[in-house]
């Protein structure tokens, strides 16, 4: 199999594996939003006392997928907007309701708030719990900077993942499952390998090079002809979550994230519930300007000031030195701590090296150039900066002629563009306004 295009970007502030301790809070922000959900429907009121993996509201848009409480405690509707606080909390209970005689095992998955990780390849919705998928793609090895590792997420656990893709194989009607690994000698791999090796009539091992996006759900089922329509991907944490909401009525309200970047103090994966005080991770509080980023560098979204706590789809924080101020005479800096694909800086004389990135531009935004470097990056094929100017000419129509629909929102276009061009940016309005037109269509 072929793979073209793909580059590495290379930072400093990479997570170890080893997850931190962590005080437990004095209250609990639960945002009632996602990058891809809006809990609009509350199922508590002000002042009321709440259990561990009681339901607190609802997504009405995405099958009723539920926000649940993390820990016990009294529910403040007043303190934050959009949020729901949780004060005087306790988590000496494990409450979440029990199973239902006649409940199935993907009402199970969602009542306990392991559904809303599932998404659509095609989309990046929430799938309908009555519909069955063809194939479940799950990425093992991440190589957007910065994720969690598998070595510490199925650290001792690999049982537990290998009952867990038993599972969603059953639950999901004999559905293939795919596994995305990088090539390497890594003891990961090889426990996936035994794995593999028993289940070989539905379970494939996908081996690609250590380069992003090879990683990437949505590359995969180009790859291996699958439809993305009939795809559903999601993340180990998710496989894990699923054994234990079915065995052990367990909800997941905990999340292993990986707190990294350049800025951060010490990079380290934290396990926290969501609701997790972002202000007590402590990058909210020194004296530099500071950008955190919900997922990876490349792809992931600004966390907004006013959110206050972890939301429940978070997997990652990446934190980034915001700079303020223009650079002085950036021009004549030969640049030798920093990296550029197009091989123009003195860096290019270097070894590899990791760089201190921040969200400096680098240079000034201006139109295309037609360098080709988005075309030449590109895994998916495509042709990046002609898609661009019929979109920002209104002609999606012409877009889509040029098979828009393979982009994979992996944001290398955008990252060696010379011109500063926010590719991503105008490629995710349009997909979402694809999205927002077949949902009106329903």
């Amino acid at each position: 199999m072929t793979f073209d295009g793909g580059y590495n970007v290379m930072l400093e502030g990479a997570p170890s594996t080893g997850i931190a301790a962590y005080q437990k809070p004095e209250a609990l922000y639960l945002p009632l939003f996602s990058d891809s959900l809006d809990f609009s429907l509350l199922q508590v009121e002000h002042g009321e006392a709440v259990t561990k993996g009681q339901i607190l509201a609802k997504d009405p848009i995405n099958y009723s997928v539920p926000l649940l409480a993390p820990m016990d405690g009294t529910v403040n509707l007043e303190l934050a907007e959009r949020h729901i606080t949780l004060e005087n909390l306790s988590s000496a209970k494990e409450s979440a309701d029990k199973t239902a005689e006649d409940e199935g095992q993907r009402q199970t998955l969602l009542r306990l708030g392991v559904w809303s990780s599932l998404a659509r390849v095609d989309s990046g919705r929430v799938p309908d719990p009555d519909n069955t998928p063809e194939c479940l793609v799950i990425p093992v090895s991440r190589l957007e900077p910065f994720f969690p590792a598998a070595e510490t997420l199925l650290k001792d656990a690999i049982d537990q993942f290998g009952a867990g893709l038993d599972l969603f194989h059953k639950m999901l009607e004999d559905a293939k499952v795919f596994l995305i690994c990088v090539e390497s000698d890594s003891e990961i791999k090889t426990q996936i390998q035994s794995l593999a090796a028993s289940r070989t009539d539905w379970l494939k091992l996908f081996e690609v090079p250590n380069t992003y996006p090879f990683d990437s759900p949505a590359l995969a089922a180009q790859l291996n002809d699958l439809n993305p329509e009939k795809t559903w991907t999601t993340d180990l944490q998710t496989i894990l979550a699923a054994r234990a909401a079915i065995e052990e009525n367990h909800p997941f309200v905990k999340r292993i994230i990986s707190i990294s970047g350049p800025m951060a103090e010490t990079p380290c994966h934290h396990q926290l519930p969501i609701g997790y005080p972002l202000s007590d991770l402590g990058f909210r509080n020194g004296s530099k300007s500071l950008r955190v980023i919900s997922g990876g560098v490349l792809t992931g979204a600004t966390v907004a000031a006013e959110q206050l706590g972890l939301d429940c789809s978070c997997q990652a924080l990446n934190v980034l030195e915001e700079m303020t101020e223009r650079e002085v005479l950036a021009f004549v800096q030969p640049g030798f701590t920093k990296r550029s694909y197009s091989n123009t800086f003195a860096s290019f004389f270097k070894p590899l090296f990791k760089e201190k990135s921040t969200t400096a531009l680098g240079g000034e935004a201006r139109p295309c150039v037609f360098c080709g470097f988005c075309e030449s990056v590109c895994p998916a094929g495509i042709i990046p900066h002609l898609i661009y100017r019929y979109l920002d000419n209104d002609r999606p129509e012409d877009a889509y002629r040029v098979e828009f629909e393979k982009c994979i929102d992996c944001g290398l276009c955008s990252y060696v563009c010379v011109s500063k061009i926010n590719h991503l940016e105008l490629f995710r309005a349009e997909r979402q306004r694809a999205i927002a037109e077949s949902i009106e269509g329903e």
